[in-house]
């Protein structure tokens, strides 16, 4: 990913998500400065056209980062990749491009030395998730700590904190 490929990532964002779930410019440059090994995005072949984009970066077992929110920086000890965003645009569904884009970004993680993914799911995307061997994380007695459920209400209801091991 290159900061020449916010303005198609904001198209493409555009067309995957309700408005309530769009992030700014500004969100997506500041994860592309934090952690550039982790910002990818798919092109055609044939006219450069944006196909998809995944937004990642090292992070810790605590807390998801909330919606739109620049970060100073990344936790000096990240053990987790957090796989903060990945769509695809409606014209490129069926091609393996969010596949694609997963197994490039989570192999350079593990590459790196970090030993889980993490994720938020929307909530029309949690059987993916689980279908994929991630599962939901939950505090003692499966309720969810209430900074954690302040945190998952940005991202709409339903929404469930997700991890798993490496690799995937």
């Amino acid at each position: 990913m290159l900061a020449s490929d916010v303005d198609g990532i904001l198209d493409a964002q555009t067309l995957a998500y309700p408005d309530f779930l769009l992030e700014s410019a500004e969100f997506f440059l500041n994860r592309l400065t934090l952690a550039p090994a982790y910002c990818w995005v798919a092109r055609a072949a044939d006219d450069d056209t944006l196909l998809g984009y995944l937004i990642s970066y090292p992070w810790d077992a605590g807390l998801p980062p909330a919606l739109d929110v620049a970060l100073a920086g990344l936790p000096p000890h990240a053990d987790h990749w957090f796989l903060h965003d990945c769509a695809v645009v409606p014209s490129a569904q069926g091609l393996r491009v969010g596949q694609t884009l997963l197994r490039t970004a989570a192999a350079q993680a593990m590459e790196a030395g970090l030993c889980r993914a993490s994720l938020v799911s929307l909530e029309s995307a949690v059987g993916y998730w689980l279908r994929h061997g991630y599962q939901p994380v939950c505090g003692h007695g499966g309720a969810l700590p209430a900074e954690l459920a302040d945190k998952l209400a940005g991202y709409g209801p339903q929404a469930s904190y997700m991890s798993r091991a490496f690799p995937l």
